[in-house]
């Protein structure tokens, strides 16, 4: 369980930083970066998804 613990950390400071970092790109007009942080945000909430979806069946099974 530890180890969910410090993955979902992780993932919610990479969902913080990409979010900073695409707010950035948008106001200095850089699309790409914008468009390479949204694609990172789907993919990081994607994953945060699974590990959730993942610790509910973990907690039903006990």
């Amino acid at each position: 369980m530890k180890r969910h613990f410090i993955y979902n950390v992780l993932l919610n400071i990479g969902l913080i930083l990409m979010v900073l970092s695409a707010i950035a790109a948008f106001n200095s007009e850089q699309y790409p970066i914008l468009a390479i942080s949204i694609a990172i945000i789907f993919i990081l909430g994607y994953l945060k998804y699974r590990l959730l979806k993942q610790i509910k069946q973990i907690t039903k099974g006990k």
